[in-house]
């Protein structure tokens, strides 16, 4: 006559049963949440440059976790520029990005900041994406030997950034693309010059 042998547990052996069931109680709640794909950066991205599908990648997140404000879709960020560097796989929202521009706009330009006066801001109305003609107008004290003003047309603002200083002459940054065949020109005649922003109404 056989006898039949009993399996009880230990202690320890319940313990394991209780995660690996608890784990499948999670695996499948996290598999039925509803969830939504992001187009997220793809790399770090720096600070005034113009988003291309090649940039974005998707990302699948849970739908509850994203904030309202997000921006999902590549035909939301593509042709748009960076306001600041944005490390890969950021959430990106309107606050970190330019309005859409022509994505020749930036081609062959390079980043330069000019110190504003709330004259040359156009009273807070100056905004990123805005063209303007900035024109470089030398300071001499001889009114016979004046030389003539430099202008630069068509020139892109990208971003207006307000600084903290005691001093009230400078309160602003204006960031505009100027065009890299006339860099070197701008930084030999910038100095001690006076800018002058205008724009088209």
């Amino acid at each position: 006559m056989s006898m039949k042998m009993l399996f009880i547990p230990s202690l320890s052996q319940w313990i394991t049963m209780l995660a690996l069931f608890v784990g499948i109680l999670g695996a499948t709640y996290l598999e039925t949440r509803p969830k939504i794909e992001i187009q997220v950066p793809n790399r770090d991205l720096p600070a005034y440059y113009q988003i291309k599908p090649g940039d974005l990648s998707s990302k699948t997140y849970a739908k509850k976790d994203i904030p309202s404000k997000i921006l999902k879709k590549s035909q939301q960020l593509v042709d748009r520029y960076t306001l600041t560097s944005i490390p890969k796989q950021k959430l990106l929202t309107e606050k970190l990005l330019s309005s859409k521009i022509d994505q020749n706009r930036l081609v062959d330009t390079v980043a330069v900041g000019i110190p504003a006066t709330p004259a040359m801001i156009l009273g807070g109305n100056l905004q990123a994406g805005d063209s303007v003609e900035m024109t470089l107008v030398p300071t001499t004290t001889k009114a016979e030997s004046l030389p003539s003003p430099i202008v630069f047309p068509n020139i892109l603002v990208l971003d207006v950034k307000s600084v903290s200083q005691a001093s009230a002459l400078s309160t602003s940054v204006v960031v505009v693309a100027l065009p890299l065949k006339r860099q070197q020109e701008f930084a030999s005649k910038s100095p001690g010059v006076t800018f002058l922003l205008t724009r088209k109404l």
